[in-house]
């Protein structure tokens, strides 16, 4: 009897030495590559805020523009030769406030095969797309987002902050 429980202490103990922390890792994070971006992509969301601040007379006066697409039919084309080719449409409501006034339109935005430049920047997680460098996030095997924030000021002291957010999933 003492030999058995030997022998199954023995067992217990080359299993428990065998089952390590990292045989359970699970696959490698899918990273964000250029290599990896390369493919068609639908975009399914778009948000932009501006907030532009003038001096009016010793006054500063406020204008927010939120722009949200919705209606999404736009493909994205981002090929090994560093050009992304944009096409289809979607409608934009945008309201545009200053003080208590707010104005809302609605409108449709048509991209008929636009070609543009792009890099992407693994080290940094960045996509620079036309000049615009966006930040890159929730880069996975069915899609991303980006999203871009610039300010700019003015020799006068007027300023703006404009942040926009586009999603894309993969085709």
């Amino acid at each position: 009897m003492k030999f058995a429980k030997l022998i199954f202490l023995f067992v217990l103990t080359i299993a428990a030495i065998g089952c390590s922390k990292d045989d359970d890792n699970g696959p490698a994070p899918y990273e964000y590559t250029k290599d990896n971006l390369t493919g068609t992509y639908k975009i399914t969301f778009f948000e932009s805020r501006e907030v532009e601040t003038v001096n009016v007379s010793g006054f500063d006066v406020v204008t927010t523009t939120s722009s949200i697409g919705d209606t999404f039919n736009v493909s994205s084309v981002f090929a090994s030769n560093n050009t992304v080719t944009i096409d289809g449409t979607y409608r934009i409501t945008e309201t545009v406030t200053q003080g208590s006034q707010s104005n809302t339109e609605t409108y449709i935005v048509d991209i008929d095969n636009e070609t543009s430049g792009y890099s992407a920047n693994a080290a940094t997680a960045e996509l620079t797309i036309d000049g615009s460098t966006y930040k890159v996030s929730n880069f996975n095997p069915t899609g991303f987002t980006i999203s871009l924030s610039e300010t700019t000021t003015e020799p006068n002291g007027d300023n703006s902050v404009y942040t926009e957010e586009l999603r894309f999933t993969k085709q």
